[in-house]
């Protein structure tokens, strides 16, 4: 049973969405999209926000100097620390791929994901700092 009234108005998604990534950014608007969608389950627009977020997101992640040729390694707080981390089934695949020496296309080859999942799920990744771009 959803938490908000049924006849509840629909917030206005796109002034919220804009100025969450103007003031917070990309990753704590996509956390706040997800909370939404949970408590509205039956508003598409969300949806479509949380794609345009993740999009985003990827481009971000992709803005790296090296672009695709860049190579991920594990952090040392990774190492030390890995049970801190809560990683899903993808998110752990890819963790067992990085050895310091693969290149990001490398990696998307040898992933059985989609090439947008798999950036998605790197840029998660390296944003909880389990994982780092070195320049």
């Amino acid at each position: 049973m959803s938490s908000v009234p049924i006849n509840a108005p629909a917030p206005e998604w796109s002034r919220l969405v804009g100025d969450s990534l103007k003031q917070h950014g990309a990753w704590h608007t996509y956390a706040k999209l997800m909370e939404a969608r949970n408590a509205y389950p039956s508003d598409l627009s969300i949806r479509g926000y949380v794609e345009i977020v993740r999009n985003m997101i990827v481009r971000q992640f992709l803005e790296h100097p090296k672009g695709m040729q860049a190579v991920a390694k594990l952090t040392a707080e990774f190492l030390t620390n890995f049970d801190r981390f809560n990683l899903n089934a993808q998110e752990g695949f890819l963790i067992s791929l990085i050895d310091g020496r693969m290149d990001m296309q490398k990696l998307l080859i040898l992933s059985p994901f989609d090439p947008f999942t798999t950036l998605f799920n790197l840029a998660k990744l390296a944003n909880e700092r389990a994982i780092t771009v070195p320049q």
